[in-house]
């Protein structure tokens, strides 16, 4: 799902970058300011850079590849919650080893596993069976095959508790089970009912059929099926629908078993050399992703449109905005003030290129932004 054009899209900025060169700043005493930065000097342009101290985000260095579904915000079906392993033993004739819903304990006789109920019943006997799983809220899954390659049965957890067997033919996963419905509303303050959306799943196949998130609220300001192309990342699912709610925006994405997982989207990506260290992230925060955008806003008009001369040894940021709107525009600043920015999509804006130069404080504060607020989106993954 990688996306070769936003590489060739990357390398021709960063290389426009590359050229940018020194808005020279003299201190009162009319010296030059001492420079703290780690890239090195350009021997071609006495200008040494002279900027406030800076370094490279640390969170970076092991952003090896970003992935645009990393923001998990909600997921339908938490495995590790859903089973449990037995430390006290419910039962003397068995021996237990986890725990499926707190209904059922799976048991084990020699290599094969079964399963009883809470009461002790055997629903399944531990004589064909290697592993027994939950993979949804309400189906569990049998492996007669040591290598779990493809369940062999299905049972169904019903509402009253019980494990019923699965017709095969009903839980395979099926596109056209998942629906985008359009509801007509009068929204407080608004003249005009609005059509917001429902994501919804066949009953036949879940037993809640409608997605939610939070918990409640399940009606989306716009929602569309998109593919799997459109999304840089190394996670894999049968169905991608993107929504939005509120101005901010999400990835829905569907397992095997219809279970599905909810991840803000991405809405800048940031690219970052500091000395030798290169690096990129996204911003995944609507609220961080409006506090960059204000704070770009805030350096004010551009001092100067004149291509600069070559400098390939400053450090600098290329930041990509819009990545999930239509319009979208990529700047990349140097730690010497000068700024390229290009619009990329042109939907909405005029097709040009220009540079521009910013004070110098300007790059420190973006560098330090994505250290002290992006970092911690990526601090709350983990």
């Amino acid at each position: 799902m990688r996306s070769g054009v936003r590489i060739l899209l990357l390398a021709a900025a960063a290389a426009l970058c590359f050229t940018l060169a020194g808005c020279e700043k003299k201190n009162d005493s009319g010296g030059q300011e001492s420079s703290s930065s780690s890239a090195p000097d350009s021997s071609a342009n006495p200008s040494t850079v002279s900027v406030k101290k800076y370094t490279f985000p640390e969170f970076m260095r092991s952003q090896k590849e970003p992935d645009m579904l990393s923001r998990e915000v909600y997921k339908s079906f938490d495995k590790d919650s859903a089973e449990t392993t037995v430390k006290e033993q419910p039962f003397k004739d068995y021996q237990c080893k986890k725990s499926i819903g707190g209904m059922f304990y799976t048991y084990s006789e020699g290599e094969y596993v079964g399963l009883i109920d809470s009461a002790g019943n055997v629903v399944i006997k531990a004589d064909k069976i290697y592993d027994i799983t939950a993979v949804s809220g309400d189906l569990i899954a049998c492996y007669s095959d040591k290598e779990h390659k493809k369940p062999s049965d299905y049972y169904y957890v019903t509402s009253s508790g019980m494990a019923v067997k699965a017709d095969s033919s009903t839980t395979g996963f099926r596109a056209n089970a998942i629906t985008v419905n359009a509801h007509t509303e009068q929204a407080p303050g608004t003249p005009e009912p609005v059509q917001r959306f429902t994501l919804d799943i066949d009953p036949r196949a879940v037993r809640t059929p409608t997605v939610e998130y939070p918990a409640g609220n399940s009606l989306w300001d716009t929602l569309e099926k998109c593919e799997p192309q459109a999304i840089n990342t190394t996670k894999s699912y049968r169905a991608y629908y993107k929504a939005t709610r509120s101005g901010a925006s999400y990835y829905i994405c569907f397992d095997e078993y219809y279970n599905y997982y909810v991840y803000e989207a991405s809405y800048a990506r940031i690219r970052m050399k500091i000395g030798s260290d290169i690096g990129e992230c996204y911003v995944q925060s609507f609220d961080d992703y409006t506090e960059l955008s204000k704070m770009v806003k805030s350096f004010g008009k551009a001092g100067s449109t004149v291509m600069p001369d070559g400098n390939e040894g400053l450090d600098y940021v290329q930041i990509t905005f819009g990545i999930n709107s239509a319009d979208q525009y990529a700047m990349t600043m140097s730690s010497d003030g000068w700024c390229f920015v290009d619009n990329l999509t042109h939907v909405n804006q005029p097709d040009n290129k220009f540079f521009a130069c910013y004070d110098k404080d300007s790059f420190v504060s973006l560098v330090q932004w994505v250290d002290q607020v992006v970092s911690k989106e990526y601090a709350a993954k983990k």
